[in-house]
């Protein structure tokens, strides 16, 4: 085996698993779709956002850069 056959296969198991993964997401809502892509910390910072009622300071920003 080759490294030109090594790599095409292992090129064509990424292809296959992109495939599935897009398969699966199709059905399910923008929220489920962060929780599974792994964005939860994202979503913590967003959610942290929106009940700040006052307006950011560079105490939020130094918390949000710690994390």
């Amino acid at each position: 085996m080759g490294l030109g056959d090594w790599w095409r296969r292992v090129m064509k198991r990424e292809d296959d698993e992109t495939v599935e993964h897009a398969l699966e997401r199709q059905d399910q809502t923008p929220e489920e779709q962060r929780y599974s892509s792994g964005d939860i910390i994202g979503l913590e910072d967003d959610q942290f956002a929106a009940r700040t009622e006052h307006e950011p300071s560079i105490d939020d920003a130094d918390r949000l850069g710690e994390s």
